[in-house]
């Protein structure tokens, strides 16, 4: 683990390297499988809870996302260091910086209510200013045929954003627990990190929703290995982008003749 307040610039990796680091996960997962599937368990009895509370369950949600992520990533960590782990693991993260991990929960969740505003105001518009009711049959079928281009644009529109959204907060956990930064840093950092290295992003997002297929099958069980696996992904991304680069092997001296 770095000291506080020391963050290496972030590394640029090659896009290939987004499927390793959902394999390195699962090594990762596969080493002590029943203790990651007992804290996926209490992980999503929690969350079930949460959901329940009327209005402000879906906001104390995105507060708590970064909390427990921190506790996947600290016990991913812990599991790469010799570590054995246990329930308590899971909510390393309250233990550790609950205020920065909290204040990273509600920009994330701002800036991706706002980006939703605003991409919903903007179809808004665009759908007004078509002003199909108004228009002739033909005219009006023109304006239909446009429309659908336009609600295929919005969606693209509005998965890049979401995409450049999700970067903000991808290594942000990592980045207050094993760095020791505040929230701010960590969001700006992980917006950094991810804008430099979207391609092996990409490539892990889509390698996981591939992998999210077969987990669905057998009544959703295979999700008790998927879900750690995600969240230690962002671990080993970390560990990839911004975790102290290795020292290279000393280069032995040539004998004496």
């Amino acid at each position: 683990m770095q000291s506080p307040d020391t963050v290496h610039p972030p590394r640029k990796i090659a896009a290939g390297r987004g499927w390793r680091w959902c394999v390195e996960a699962f090594h990762i997962v596969r080493e002590q499988p029943l203790t990651w599937v007992l804290l996926t368990l209490v992980y999503l009895l929690i969350g079930f809870a949460v959901s329940l509370v009327p209005v402000l369950g879906r906001f104390a949600g995105a507060l708590i996302g970064p909390l427990f992520g921190a506790g996947y990533v600290l016990a991913a960590h812990k599991s790469v260091s010799g570590g054995e782990l246990e329930l308590a693991d899971l909510f390393e993260g309250f233990r550790r910086a609950p205020g920065p991990l909290i204040l990273v929960g509600v920009i994330y969740f701002a800036l991706a209510l706002a980006s939703v505003l605003v991409i919903t105001i903007g179809g808004v518009a665009a759908g007004a200013g078509g002003g199909l009711l108004s228009q002739p049959a033909a005219e009006a079928g023109q304006h239909a045929a446009a429309a659908s281009g336009t609600v295929g644009v919005l969606l693209l529109v509005m998965a890049v954003v979401m995409f450049v959204v999700s970067l903000c907060y991808w290594f942000a956990p990592a980045l207050v627990v094993l760095n020791g930064v505040s929230a701010w840093q960590a969001i700006r950092g992980s917006l950094s990190a991810g804008l430099a290295n979207w391609r092996p992003l990409l490539v892990a997002a889509l390698a996981l929703g591939l992998l999210l297929i077969p987990a669905l099958l057998p009544l959703g069980l295979g999700l008790l290995l998927w879900i750690p696996v995600a969240f230690v992904t962002a671990y080993t991304s970390w560990r990839d982008v911004f975790g102290q680069p290795e020292a290279p092997a000393p280069v032995e001296a040539p004998a004496q003749l």
